[in-house]
């Protein structure tokens, strides 16, 4: 049998950089479930980003370019994703049994989220423009001086991202606004991500964090606990603000006391 190479840290980073572009444009190339698709290709465009972080310092003079590039494509497919989580949360809220009033509203936002798609879809058919761009984009990343990345490298990045979520827990503790309660649950998700990508550089490696494993995978799920709270208070003020949208305040009026009863519930994070 042939002998394996262990891959370095550096190689098995820019293995999963690699990875994530191509789940990306996976994710965009289903036809079956277009809304899904959007989703997850806004999920991996998400860790690529939050992966490249760590390799900030060697990658100074290229990131810029690189994350406004993803920034920009993610950004282009939010109006698609919000629109298809109102429906969803909807349903969750609404319950196995909607009301009549809420199955207006489902309908009503469905219709919404249907005619977003086909918007899109009628710009950029089956999405190639946004595929060939991830596929340009790949080319860049792997280009990227992945040899300048080291174990230094990765876990002081890592360490800025701590600090940036204490301060943003603290921020939002002393005042829960909606900004930054946001603020708060991207920069835990980026932490949350960071971690797990960390974690399999590591297995991947046959290395170990200089911290515990298991304090480590513990961390990565106390983050993701923390950025689940979080992100079922942004869909429910999403949801919030679509009904609101919907120009039927008689209608959505019981509704969104529902809403507001499920956020009251949903007070304590943290």
């Amino acid at each position: 049998m042939p002998q394996t190479t262990t891959p370095t840290i550096a190689e098995a980073l820019a293995s999963l950089a690699a990875r994530e572009c191509r789940m990306a444009m996976r994710a965009l190339a289903d036809a079956k479930r277009r809304h899904r698709g959007v989703h997850e290709a806004r999920k991996a465009i998400r860790r690529l980003k939050s992966l490249l972080a760590l390799a900030a310092e060697p990658f100074a003079e290229s990131l810029p370019s690189i994350d406004a590039t993803l920034g920009r494509l993610a950004t282009g497919l939010s109006p698609l994703r919000d629109a298809y989580v109102a429906v969803n949360m909807a349903r969750t809220v609404a319950g196995p049994a909607p009301s009549p009033e809420w199955q207006h509203a489902i309908d009503a936002l469905e219709h919404r989220s249907e005619g977003r798609l086909a918007t899109v879809l009628a710009k950029d058919p089956r999405f190639l423009k946004r595929r060939r761009e991830l596929r340009d984009l790949a080319g860049v990343i792997e280009a990227l001086p992945w040899q300048e990345v080291d174990r230094d490298t990765v876990e002081r990045a890592i360490a800025r991202t701590e600090r940036r979520v204490a301060k943003a827990q603290k921020r939002a503790s002393h005042k829960p606004s909606p900004v930054n309660l946001h603020r708060w649950r991207r920069r835990a998700r980026r932490l949350r991500m960071q971690l797990d990508a960390w974690r399999k550089a590591l297995k991947a490696t046959g290395k170990s964090s200089h911290h515990h494993a298991r304090q480590s995978k513990a961390a990565a799920n106390a983050m993701s606990k923390l950025s689940d709270a979080l992100g079922a208070k942004q869909d429910l003020r999403a949801l919030r603000t679509a009904l609101r949208s919907l120009h039927e305040p008689q209608a959505v009026a019981p509704l969104l006391e529902q809403i507001r009863q499920e956020l009251t519930n949903h007070r304590k994070i943290g």
